[in-house]
Formats: C-alpha cells, sequence, structure tokens
C-alpha cells in the first residue's frame, strides 16, 4: 500500500510556506527534506521551525556546534541515518 501527500518543493513554495522556508535556509542553508515533508500543513510547520531555532540555533547554555554533535550522537545511538 503506498501514500502520496502532496508537499510543496522549495522552489514552488508561495505565502506562508516560502517565509517558513526562507527561516529554514538562514539557519541551515538550505531547506532539510524532514520540512519539506510537513509543509502540507504551513500552519504547524512555522511552530516547528520556530520551535527548531529556539532549541538548536540560538545560543543559550551550549552553543549550536555542541547541540548538533549531541543530535548527532543521538541519532548514530538510535540507528537514525538523519
Amino acid at each position: 500500500m503506498s501514500y502520496y501527500l502532496p508537499t510543496v518543493e522549495p522552489q514552488k513554495a508561495d505565502g506562508q510556506v516560502k517565509s517558513v522556508y526562507g527561516t529554514l535556509t538562514t539557519m541551515f542553508q538550505t531547506v532539510p527534506k524532514v520540512f519539506v515533508a510537513q509543509s502540507i500543513r504551513p500552519d504547524l510547520l512555522e511552530l516547528i521551525v520556530n520551535y527548531v531555532n529556539k532549541l538548536m540555533i540560538e545560543t543559550h547554555s551550549l552553543p549550536r556546534r555542541t547541540k548538533e554533535l549531541v543530535a548527532a550522537y543521538v541519532s548514530r545511538i538510535n540507528s537514525c541515518a538523519y
């Protein structure tokens, strides 16, 4: 059984999705596919991107580099390729 969800690719984005993709491009120099998969709900995508920005990008008690290393290590432990 296969399913198809109509996602919005970055080059075809407009409105709220284009704005959120712009934020992602600033954060990661690209739009990661995990966020493209969530483009069917732009209202939720914007909230998730704002959360990721506050959690991973903004510097608080840990610098971004350290947070990304922790995330990569946890992904490896969980055998997650992403």
